[in-house]
């Protein structure tokens, strides 16, 4: 069976067995994200694993405020960006849509296609079934770069250097900061840790409950994951695409 008649017959179900998909998808972010991917990737079978359970667990304990700062480390195509940057704020929404959201990449249209497939998400049939009385969206502001809804929330993409956005976040991410073609470069990767330090880290609403949250492949020592790990402070998810032996258990016992 195809994704997309995945989608149709959940959207066609019984109403009892769609209140326990509904219920299933609000309380864990890993069976909204089964549930959800159809929508996001029609023509891509959906494979489970490890790391993304990993993610996942980790992405949920920031949610409870069980972490406060969350830096992931794992290499590209292991379904990050979708998890972190699409799938995450639209299912946090769904018990709390007055949060606000900052996202930034190193790259405008990155940032910008995330928010396109995160707005796409909200205002499927689908999620608009299940979730649509909690909140909607504003028709006065709503763009690629920035969607507000009818509790305040908003999701503001952005990007590293960009023009700072003058609004403040309750979750402040950050997926890919680096080019890795120009990670050699001192001067471009130095501009990118200050861009963290003086501009992006410091947008947070209320110092007390915000979470910052970091996602990106290592691509040099001195990279921002290695400038956090140095600062210290930071719950540090590792996800080698080899395995390199027993590593550090994480907070929430990984």
């Amino acid at each position: 069976m195809t994704n997309s008649s995945n989608l149709q017959s959940w959207l066609t179900r019984p109403h009892l067995y769609a209140k326990v998909d509904r219920e299933l998808a609000t309380r864990s972010l890993r069976e909204f994200v089964r549930q959800a991917w159809p929508i996001i990737e029609p023509h891509t079978p959906f494979v489970p694993g490890w790391h993304i359970d990993a993610i996942v667990d980790h992405l949920e304990a920031v949610t409870r405020g069980q972490i406060r700062n969350l830096l992931i480390n794992v290499p590209p195509r292991h379904m990050k960006s979708l998890l972190v940057s699409v799938l995450w704020p639209a299912w946090e929404w769904i018990q709390h849509p007055e949060r606000r959201w900052l996202y930034s990449s190193y790259a405008a249209s990155l940032s910008i296609r995330d928010s396109v497939k995160c707005r796409m998400l909200i205002e499927s049939p689908w999620y608009r079934s299940f979730w649509g009385d909690r909140y909607a969206l504003a028709f006065d502001q709503n763009t690629k770069t920035r969607f507000d809804n009818s509790r305040s929330g908003y999701r503001i993409a952005t990007s590293v250097g960009g023009t700072a956005t003058g609004e403040g976040g309750d979750r402040i991410c950050c997926d890919d900061p680096h080019n890795v073609q120009e990670a050699e470069s001192d001067s471009i990767r130095k501009a990118t840790l200050d861009w963290w330090d003086v501009v992006m880290s410091t947008r947070v609403n209320d110092p007390r409950t915000a979470a910052k949250v970091v996602v990106m492949q290592r691509c040099h020592q001195r990279d921002l994951s290695g400038h956090l790990l140095e600062q210290g402070g930071w719950e540090h998810l590792c996800l080698p695409a080899e395995y390199e032996g027993p590593g550090k258990t994480t907070s929430i016992g990984f």
